[in-house]
């Protein structure tokens, strides 16, 4: 239970770094806290009862995926801040989704090498999405600094937060 939990720990410090970044650019935190440990649960659980099906077929350069996609959204919100008629991630739906998506894929990926070892209980994808929710949500907290009113007046740097930080995983491409 300790690797576990280690584990989901792990996979899931960049939703911390989401958490202070959508703090800073979105309205409807809780909404979208809940949205994105949803969707990590969801994709932890096909990738915890599909292990048989793709056990040869994935390594862990897959995780580089999830900065991609969190590079794109990063450009997505920079381009938004210039031209206001762009209104697709407006919803804390689609945030909550896409962003979950993007931090969860590791986490995904992270319960599917898990379940290759045996260890495919339900409760292993409820593990890693509440750890998800709990970091999202110190991100938020951590956003609501002093400090970090000083940040949000810097509009661009939400969406500049995101871009690093898909930029570190892809490095993962690399090393």
């Amino acid at each position: 239970m300790i690797y576990i939990i280690i584990t989901a720990l792990t996979v899931s410090i960049d939703s911390l770094i989401c958490g202070f970044s959508l703090a800073l650019s979105c309205k409807k935190k809780v909404a979208v806290i809940f949205g994105v440990a949803l969707t990590v649960f969801a994709m932890c659980l096909f990738a915890n009862y599909s292990t048989l099906f793709l056990q040869d077929k994935l390594n862990e350069k897959t995780v580089s995926i999830g900065g991609l996609i969190l590079i794109l959204v990063g450009l997505y919100n920079l381009l938004k801040k210039q031209n206001k008629t762009i209104t697709v991630f407006n919803s804390p739906l689609a945030c909550a989704i896409t962003t979950g998506f993007a931090v969860g894929l590791d986490g995904a990926l992270a319960n599917l090498s898990l379940s290759l070892m045996g260890m495919n209980a339900f409760y292993v994808p409820l593990i890693i999405a509440v750890m998800h929710a709990i970091t999202i949500s110190v991100g938020v907290l951590l956003a609501q600094t002093r400090i970090a009113y000083k940040l949000a007046k810097i509009e661009f740097m939400p969406p500049l937060i995101l871009i690093f930080l898909g930029s570190i995983k892809l490095l993962g491409l690399f090393i």
